[in-house]
């Protein structure tokens, strides 16, 4: 067996991967969501009479769920390594007697996808909450870069092989991944509620909730890879149900809710505003505020998310302010007086 600087490769096919039936149909699931959900979303991106600024939301989502679908289905196949270690008390089922697995011991399962997958979804991620907030592209870059050294420290972390080396280089990780963690509970979440009220609220969802799952997720490396307490079949379950979540689930309230914001001026979907129009959008739009918009006559309309636009028709039609968060107040610009 090839070693590969203290990882030695084998498969799922056999006792050699300590992941079970279990384990192998777990990431057969985690395949068939996302998998589902990447030709959902590359449909809708081509269905939807969208312009290029929203459509390209629907590209980086599709995305997302194309790169975890295919590391699922390859670790399904059997792509995945075995770290270079003796397991006590985990004896795999039909190993042959007298073997080093017969005596109660395996190789843990590592499934290097896993990471290389999360070294691309982690700064799409971080690129789509902060087109959807209106981020600045210099704390975009920043994060994307963050985000690639939070997911390199914890490779690192699962497949070193020094003397307590785990646990300094999950800490390292952790404190990568804070910028994200600010950016996610406050610098972002203040710029999506300076968009909108709306979408301040969507994104309370969507933001909010991946950083919860994102704490989940180093939870869960806490307890299987670093600390070994979970078995390999119930580690793949614990990270296929997360995955479905933040990559599947929450791509689809993103997309349908932010139409519903463009068409119908809240995120729920409901006319609350007052006023009942769906917002046709014509295909040549210049707008530079809330109460300054124009459109040119004679195109053929969009109905959907050009959500500068509803936003404008929105805050014109109905003579509302921007709004902020509870807490944020100090973002609305003072009134003025004669």
């Amino acid at each position: 067996m090839a070693t590969l600087t203290g990882v030695n490769a084998v498969g799922t096919g056999g006792f050699n991967s300590s992941v079970s039936v279990t384990g192998v149909t777990a990431l057969w699931i985690g395949f068939a969501f996302t998998g589902a959900a990447t030709f959902l979303f590359l449909f809708l991106s081509y269905i939807r009479n969208v312009k290029p600024e929203a459509r390209f939301l629907y590209f980086l989502i599709t995305l997302i769920n194309g790169i975890t679908a295919l590391a699922y289905l390859i670790m399904a196949l059997g792509g995945i390594f075995g770290k270079a270690e003796m397991v006590p008390n985990q004896h795999v089922p039909g190993a042959a007697a007298g073997s080093f697995y017969d005596h109660g011991h395996s190789q843990r399962g590592f499934h290097w996808l896993r990471y290389a997958a999360w070294a691309f979804v982690a700064p799409l991620t971080v690129i789509v909450l902060g087109i959807l907030a209106g981020a600045h592209w210099v704390e975009l870059v920043w994060l994307v870069f963050a985000s690639l050294i939070s997911v390199a420290a914890l490779f690192a972390s699962a497949i070193s092989q020094g003397f307590n080396a785990t646990w300094p280089l999950f800490a390292f990780a952790g404190a990568a991944g804070t910028p994200i963690a600010i950016a996610y509970v406050w610098t972002f979440r203040i710029s999506a509620y300076k968009v909108h009220a709306e979408i301040g609220k969507l994104y309370d969802v969507v933001g909010l909730g991946s950083l919860i799952m994102y704490f989940g997720y180093y939870i869960a490396f806490g307890v299987s890879e670093g600390g070994k307490i979970t078995t390999p079949d119930q580690e793949v379950i614990i990270y296929t149900v997360l995955d479905i979540i933040t990559k599947a689930g929450f791509g689809l309230v993103l997309l349908y809710s932010r139409e519903a914001i463009a068409r119908y001026g809240t995120w729920l979907g409901q006319i609350n505003t007052g006023v009942d129009f769906d917002f046709p959008i014509a295909r040549s739009t210049v707008t530079t505020s809330a109460v300054n918009y124009s459109t040119e006559g004679g195109h053929a309309v969009v109905y959907g998310e050009h959500r500068d636009l509803a936003f404008a028709q929105l805050h014109g039609a109905t003579s509302t302010p921007l709004t902020v968060a509870k807490g944020y107040d100090f973002l609305i610009p003072a009134p003025k007086t004669a």
